[in-house]
C-alpha cells in the first residue's frame, strides 16, 4: 500500500507541475507566435549568433531542422567535415545553418528568393563581427538570390556541398527544389535536405528527385543527441551516374 501511495503521489506532483517545458531550440512545439522574435545560437566554438526573426514569411524564422542540422555538422561524422569546402545553401531563410557552417570553416553561399533576401542579408550583416572573429579575417557568407521558379544561374553550380533545411512545406516548393538540385548538385560530394516528416511536400520531393539522385535517410545516430526528435528527417542525395538505374 505504501508503494502504491508513493506512485499516486508522484503522478499527482507531475500533473500539478504541468507539461515539461520544451527545449529552447524547439521552435514548433505549439502555435503560440510569441515564441518567435529573437533566437540566440551558440556555435561549437563558442561564437554567439543572434537572429532577429520577422513575421512576414516562413522564411524569416528559425525552425527546428536548421538547428538540428547545424548541430549535426558541428558534431561531425563520416562525410560531414566542411572545412575548406564550398557550400551552397538553398532556401537559407534566416541563415542559421549556413552561418554555423561558415564558423566550421566552409566557404558559404546563402541563397533565397527575392522576398526573403533582405531579411537574410540583414541577419548576416548583423552578425558580421561574429562571423569574422576567429576566422582569419574571412568575409562573411555571401548572400545571393536564387528563385526556384527560374533556371539557376551558372554561379550556383560547382559547389562541394549543397544543403537545404525545412524547405518542403508544400508540393510546389518540393518539386521546384528537386529540379534545382538536379541542376546545381550533380557534381557535389554531399547533398543533404532536412525536413520535418509531416511537411506536405516530403512525398512529392522524394518522387520528383528520384530521377536524378539516389536517396537515403540519414540515421538518427548522426544527429547530436540533444538536438533531435522523431519528426526530423535528413535525406542524403547521391547523384545517379549516367546509364545507372
Amino acid at each position: 500500500m505504501a508503494a502504491l501511495a508513493a506512485v499516486i503521489a508522484a503522478k499527482a506532483r507531475r500533473a500539478s507541475a504541468g507539461p515539461a517545458a520544451a527545449a529552447p531550440w524547439r521552435r514548433e512545439v505549439d502555435a503560440d507566435a510569441t515564441r518567435y522574435g529573437r533566437f540566440d545560437y551558440v556555435c561549437a566554438d563558442g561564437t554567439a549568433l543572434v537572429i532577429e526573426e520577422a513575421y512576414s514569411s516562413t522564411g524569416t524564422r528559425v525552425w527546428d531542422m536548421a538547428v538540428a542540422m547545424a548541430r549535426m555538422f558541428e558534431r561531425g561524422g563520416a562525410g560531414l567535415d566542411v572545412r575548406g569546402a564550398r557550400v551552397l545553401e538553398l532556401g537559407a531563410g534566416s541563415g542559421l545553418l549556413g552561418m554555423a557552417l561558415h564558423r566550421l570553416g566552409a566557404d558559404v553561399a546563402l541563397t533565397e528568393c527575392a522576398e526573403v533576401l533582405p531579411h537574410l542579408a540583414a541577419v548576416v550583416a548583423a552578425n558580421a563581427a561574429a562571423l569574422a572573429d576567429g576566422g582569419g579575417g574571412r568575409a562573411p557568407p555571401r548572400v545571393a538570390a536564387l528563385d526556384w521558379r527560374e533556371p539557376p544561374p551558372d554561379d550556383a553550380r560547382g559547389f562541394d556541398v549543397v544543403v537545404a533545411s525545412d524547405v518542403l512545406i508544400c508540393a510546389q516548393w518540393a518539386v521546384a527544389l528537386a529540379a534545382v538540385l538536379a541542376a546545381v548538385a550533380a557534381d557535389a560530394r554531399l547533398v543533404l535536405v532536412g525536413t520535418q516528416r509531416r511537411r506536405d511536400g516530403v512525398p512529392h520531393f522524394l518522387t520528383a528527385v528520384d530521377a536524378a539522385f539516389d536517396v537515403e535517410e540519414v540515421g538518427a545516430d548522426a544527429f547530436h543527441p540533444d538536438f533531435f526528435h522523431a519528426d526530423l528527417a535528413v535525406y542524403r542525395l547521391t547523384p545517379k551516374q549516367p546509364g545507372g538505374t
